[in-house]
């Protein structure tokens, strides 16, 4: 969340142990200061204890020089420090969670410790880039997959260095077996069209498929074609492992994508085009898309947005993925003679949850906990006034992407709904809500500093740094 990989503690799968009564459930753990990335709100609140809640005309170089200590410390620390590859992360040998940040679909089956090693060991690859303005770590992505899927580094390289997370999955499988599987991939096969505004769209031609992750990355969206062979191989994988299964009372949870044009990263502007039925979409767009902190002006100036055309032809094509979803779980579901797979419509939940796009009217139901929650939670992008009254947001972190720990706390809730209805969660168990709004410290304390985002350039560059750097 906030643009960094850092509180697996946090999130939605974590929540959904704890309600199943598992303490032994294992994760990746960051320390505080040492994220992947930019942790934007390690930087804000960094710069909220040294200046107050605005910085003056001043105090700006003092302000550039303690953002880029706090990212400087990070850079050394997974780049020359204990952190850097084939360095331990913890003492455990494998996590039950083997989510990685940034992954796609292939990314399941096609990134290992082994292809992360090769990427960032790449010839004219050096092992810390120039340290420019708001310098991060290189390879942020490979370094994450490879604490993950091989936590004790070059001691079990030999033995784990081609374990992908599916690897994992069908071990576990095998071995001690799995009585519940959590599956949430494919928003990482659309999200860099509102990362990046523009659209790089594959071929369909099943050209992409398979291709080394580098070769991927040139594309942000995949055609529903690529979409439904990719996600084919992923089930037809974790299928394979499951019928391998020495639980016999096994489900697998799988969750549709959301739309990502209604994450507040890309901010409507312009003229309204309401849209009735598009193919099964409606609700209110915009004529253009750009940064939430740009006006106007500035996007159509800097060719810096996504048109009305792109923003409907982006979420036309996430509602085909979810179609390929829910007629694969179908699909195996009817080979099996029984309900293995259950869809978790995520992508369904966060449109009606979306404010702008229900025209100010969201009609998602949330939790009897949060129906009356003060300041209400909304899909805008999270705003504090300067007396620290919040304004807007509760479900986006400040990358305007990922989740907030209460939005993780919703996820989790959804995916409780449909496992308690398909028997693998008893009907009783339920999420600490108290704990859960407690740990998000974007309700609890505030980011008054927030207000400078729209009035200071260096802030925006900051923000923007860290967008670009989700792709990577």
């Amino acid at each position: 969340m906030s643009a960094g990989a850092a509180k697996p503690h946090l999130s939605y799968s974590t929540l959904l142990a704890k309600a199943l009564g598992d303490p032994a459930y294992s994760y990746l753990t960051w320390q505080d200061k040492h994220h992947l990335k930019i942790d934007l709100e390690l930087v804000f609140r960094t710069l909220e204890r040294k200046f107050g809640s605005d910085i003056r005309a001043l105090e700006w170089p003092f302000a550039l020089k303690a953002i880029n200590e706090v990212l400087d410390e990070a850079e050394d620390y997974y780049e020359k420090g204990e952190g850097k590859l084939g360095q331990p992360a913890g003492t455990r040998e494998w996590f039950h969670s083997v989510a990685v940040e940034g992954m796609d679909v292939a990314d399941a089956w096609a990134v290992t410790p082994n292809s992360c090693r090769s990427v960032i060991a790449r010839p004219g690859n050096k092992a810390a880039r120039s340290d420019n303005l708001f310098g991060t770590a290189s390879d942020s992505f490979y370094r994450n997959a490879y604490r993950v899927l091989n936590p004790q580094g070059s001691a079990t390289e030999a033995k784990y260095g081609h374990y992908s997370a599916l690897s994992w999955l069908d071990v576990h499988a095998r071995n001690e077996g799995i009585e519940n599987t959590v599956v949430w991939l494919g928003a990482n096969n659309a999200l860099g069209t509102v990362l990046g505004l523009k659209v790089a769209q594959t071929s369909g031609d099943g050209s992409i498929v398979n291709q080394p992750r580098e070769q991927r990355q040139r594309y942000n969206l995949w055609h529903p074609r690529d979409f439904e062979i990719e996600y084919q191989q992923l089930l037809t994988r974790v299928d394979a492992s499951m019928r391998s299964n020495v639980q016999p009372n096994w489900r697998v949870f799988l969750g549709t994508v959301p739309y990502v044009t209604i994450a507040p990263l890309a901010k409507g502007m312009g003229e309204l085009r309401p849209v009735e039925d598009h193919g099964g979409l409606k609700g209110l767009y915009y004529q253009y898309y750009s940064y939430f902190p740009l006006s106007l002006e500035t996007a159509v100036k800097t060719n810096t947005y996504l048109n009305f055309r792109d923003a409907l032809h982006i979420d036309r094509t996430i509602l085909e993925y979810n179609r390929i979803i829910k007629r694969g779980v179908a699909y195996l579901n009817s080979q099996h003679g029984a309900a293995r797979y259950h869809v978790v419509d995520l992508g369904e939940v966060l449109s009606k949850m979306a404010w702008k796009r229900n025209k100010g009217q969201p009609t998602y139901a949330f939790p009897e906990e949060l129906r009356f929650a003060y300041p209400p939670i909304d899909t805008k992008y999270f705003d504090v006034a300067p007396n620290g009254r919040i304004e807007g947001g509760g479900i986006f972190s400040l990358d305007g992407v990922h989740p907030t720990a209460t939005a993780h706390g919703i996820i989790a809730w959804e995916f409780m709904k449909v496992m308690q209805a398909a028997g693998a969660m008893d009907g009783s168990a339920k999420l600490d809500w108290n704990a859960i709004l407690a740990s998000d410290l974007l309700r609890t304390k505030p980011i008054r500093l927030i207000q400078e985002l729209y009035q200071h350039d260096h802030l925006m560059r900051l923000v923007l740094t860290g967008i670009q750097l989700l792709r990577a």
